[in-house]
């Protein structure tokens, strides 16, 4: 069972209530957006405005005494026009700080700087070991305050503050003065300053690419949006970490180190769970003690932190680890994946038709012994004389043959010379040339400098091209994985041996539910952006995947090719027709059965969008069928986080010694309904951090599209937490869904094999790999 109700947890989110229950405002006639904008500029002092969609007026209400709304007035309830009082409130706490700290974006969050002392953080560090600090060389908290309209009862609002912390690198020296101080700024990326068109807002850098080239006083600029030359004296550098130590090392010298690790123990605590927290409060009381008025009129209060005690606190939907069904015939129950497999097998592994499977190789010739050794592990295990913590059992014993009951396999290598693509893609040609079968899999070699390059340009994907182009999929593993501490390589190999027995059609586990009286089928779709360098054109994909019940049992299917992001509406109803055509062949479903159709995106849908999926499936079905839909948008994008005070963490080893990670983090599975048709589920709890430095994981925002004529929302949380533990890349539950994770990872492998010059994609929809898992 997950976390039950506890009143050991407080949300970042401060109740705002008001001294009175109506409040003068004026109303003026919509306009066009350069006037309406020229209205906020002259009056943001005074005034805060709103448009209204229900009236097609732009309300307003006066900030401070004597001043009228402008237009006509009214005297309205304010709980009539929260978001309005909203906004005003975010906005006299701009103006009170306007002048008082640096002001980095007063938009719909507000985002500003720390001015006391104990904001600048990097010149306590100076000060400590007795050097004089920079202020042009710094890092400083920097704060979020977010003032919106929350749900807290079926129909009852509130406004609240959601605050936030983090920090900021500063390095405000100009790239000329650098370079007269000795520092190479070569292939480092720069800034431009660009000065805001208001006021109270402190400049900000424009990031225009990397150094190239220098010629004098000029820098000759890569990886960015055209020909970009630069004085040095108008270029920053990037605040980049790597670029704050290395401008640190410039000016401290010797002290450097001292000062670095000085700044470490101070910064660290801001990224924690306890130490956020302490910072949020210390932030919240200094609000309180400012007397904030609206016209000097309406008086605002603010309470404390959301925590359980409080009527406006969500309520917690309990959540459990879903059962998985393992073994020869699928009847093995095991809530722990790798401990079902150990002990049944994976699923139904009697019926695996790839029993004893050949498995294409390609390396490099100088790896050729350390990949040989790696592929025996994967073929037997990881020896128990090499396992040397005799606190805990080898992770990884008896390889693909006896944890995955194979009945044999054969490895085919072919070498490469040089980690070139042309090397790679000819030892893959030869490789499918020269053996009579096609491979069942193909593992390839890679090195970690891969990652850094582009489509043709990477070796790993110019070879994936050529083995998925002939139907085979591919399994990587980086070189420099192979020599990790022997207490790691274990978990590596396990990982990879997961992987691999799904990608030769094997299911390691499905999850076991309860049959619903609906025939449901749930569609995930997730991007990612691929190009090259960080400043290079950038194309977004967008993946999908399918995940159907059937039997009581979630199955993981998908068919799809690389799509891009403008590209992607009709292509989901393309994939929704071939997989509700599937699928109902598959189920045999009967007139008059009912479907529930449920959509996970990285983005909300339109409202044309759900219209045209709904019609979709009603045309496909002939309307043979009662179908219900929910669609939800998935997202990390949000300001909201979860505390949980008096959480004391998870033991692990760290340099030999015993330490706590995630104090004052919840645990996994805490899940709040926020609102009505919104939802907070934590995917990442104390014992799923690494170290103590990860800092306070954010859970994961669920929004319900209103279209959805399927609400229950108890029910979509507890799937979403339930697809989880769905995902055959790794034997630990997942911090998203599946129906997010592959999509995403089908996406991006798609988007880069598209660069790949001879690729065609219509082997994933008509070919070999059609049903094949070659994404994992």
């Amino acid at each position: 069972m997950m976390p039950s109700h506890s009143q050991d947890q407080i949300l970042n989110i401060v109740p705002i209530t008001f001294d009175r229950e109506e409040i003068e405002i004026g109303r003026l006639p919509n306009m066009e957006k350069g006037e309406y904008a020229k209205l906020r500029h002259d009056h943001w002092r005074t005034h805060v405005f709103r448009f209204d969609p229900r009236t097609q007026e732009i309300l307003n209400v006066a900030l401070v005494p004597n001043i009228d709304p402008l237009g006509t007035k009214d005297t309205v309830i304010i709980d009539n026009h929260l978001l309005l009082l909203a906004r005003a409130v975010q906005h006299q706490i701009m103006v009170w700080i306007a002048h008082r700290r640096p002001i980095l974006s007063g938009g719909k969050k507000l985002i500003f700087w720390g001015q006391k002392e104990n904001a600048y953080l990097l010149h306590q560090a100076v000060l400590k070991v007795g050097e004089e600090p920079d202020r042009r060389l710094d890092v400083v908290l920097r704060y979020e305050i977010d003032c919106r309209m929350l749900q807290y009862d079926e129909n009852k609002y509130y406004i609240g503050l959601v605050l936030d912390v983090a920090t900021s690198n500063i390095i405000d020296i100009p790239v000329s003065e650098l370079q007269e101080d000795g520092l190479d700024i070569r292939r480092r990326y720069v800034c431009s300053r660009q000065q805001p068109d208001i006021d109270y807002l402190h400049p900000r850098l424009e990031l225009l690419g990397r150094v190239g080239g220098i010629d004098g006083n000029t820098l000759f600029l890569t990886d960015s949006e055209g020909d970009i030359r630069i004085q040095a004296q108008k270029a920053f550098l990037e605040p980049r970490l790597e670029n704050l130590n290395d401008v640190v090392q410039l000016y401290y010298g010797n002290k450097a180190r001292r000062i670095l690790l000085e700044l470490e123990n101070i910064r660290k605590p801001v990224g924690t769970a306890l130490g956020k927290l302490a910072h949020l409060q210390e932030t919240l009381k200094g609000i309180k003690r400012h007397n904030f008025t609206i016209n000097n009129e309406v008086k605002i209060s603010f309470g404390d932190l959301l925590n359980p005690s409080d009527g406006k606190y969500p309520s917690q939907i309990t959540t459990k680890r879903p059962p998985l069904l393992f073994g020869a015939q699928g009847r093995n129950i095991q809530a722990n994946p790798d401990s079902g497999i150990k002990m049944y097998g994976p699923y139904m592994f009697t019926q695996h038709t790839r029993n004893s499977p050949l498995i294409a190789v390609v390396c490099e010739s100088s790896y050729k012994g350390r990949v040989d050794q790696f592929l025996q592990m994967l073929r037997v295990g990881f020896p128990d004389a090499y396992w040397q913590d005799k606190k805990k059992e080898n992770p990884f014993r008896g390889g693909l043959l006896g944890k995955y009951r194979l009945s044999s396999l054969r490895f085919e290598f072919e070498e490469c010379q040089t980690p070139t693509p042309q090397e790679y893609r000819n030892a893959a040609r030869r490789l499918l040339n020269r053996l009579p079968d096609l491979p069942d899999l193909a593992i390839v070699q890679i090195r970690e400098d891969f990652i850094h390059q582009f489509g043709d340009m990477n070796p790993y994907f110019v070879s994936k091209s050529e083995f998925m182009g002939a139907g085979v999929p591919v399994q990587a593993f980086r070189i420099e994985k192979r020599d990790p501490p022997e207490r790691n390589l274990p978990y590596l190999l396990n990982n990879i041996c997961l992987a691999s027995y799904a990608k030769l059609d094997g299911t390691p586990w499905v999850m076991s539910m309860r049959d619903p009286d609906s025939h449901e089928l749930v569609i995930g779709i997730g991007s990612s952006a691929v190009g090259f360098g960080r400043r290079g054109h950038r194309t977004q994909y967008v993946g999908m995947t399918s995940v159907f019940q059937g039997d009581g049992r979630y199955l993981v299917w998908g068919q799809t090719r690389e799509v891009e992001f403008r590209n992607y509406p009709q292509a989901l109803l393309e994939s929704l027709q071939r997989t509700v055509s599937y699928v109902e062949q598959q189920q045999a479903w009967v007139k008059g059965d009912k479907i529930r159709i449920i959509c996970h995106v990285y983005k909300r849908l339109r409202d044309c969008e759900v219209e045209a999926i709904k019609k979709l499936v009603d045309s496909l079905t002939d309307n043979k069928y009662q179908a219900e839909y929910a669609f939800l948008d998935i997202s990390w994008h949000h300001p909201y986080q979860i505390f949980a005070p008096n959480e004391q963490g998870a033991n692990y080893w760290t340099k030999r010694k015993s330490s706590k990670k995630g104090k004052g983090v919840p645990q996994r599975g805490l899940c709040l309904q926020l609102e009505r048709r919104r939802g907070l589920l934590q995917l990442t709890g104390p014992t799923d951090l690494k170290t103590a430095d990860q800092g306070l994981p954010k859970p994961l925002l669920v929004e319900l599209h209103p279209d959805s004529d399927f609400d229950d929302m108890t029910y979509l949380l507890r799937q979403i937490f339930h697809f989880t533990y769905l995902s055959w890349r790794s034997f630990f539950p997942g911090s998203e869904p599946v129906t997010i994770g592959y999509s995403r990872l089908i996406a991006r492998l798609l988007g880069n094999l598209k660069e790949v010059a001879g690729w065609d994609s219509t082997v994933l929809a008509v070919g070999a790999l059609r049903d094949r898992r070659w994404f994992l």
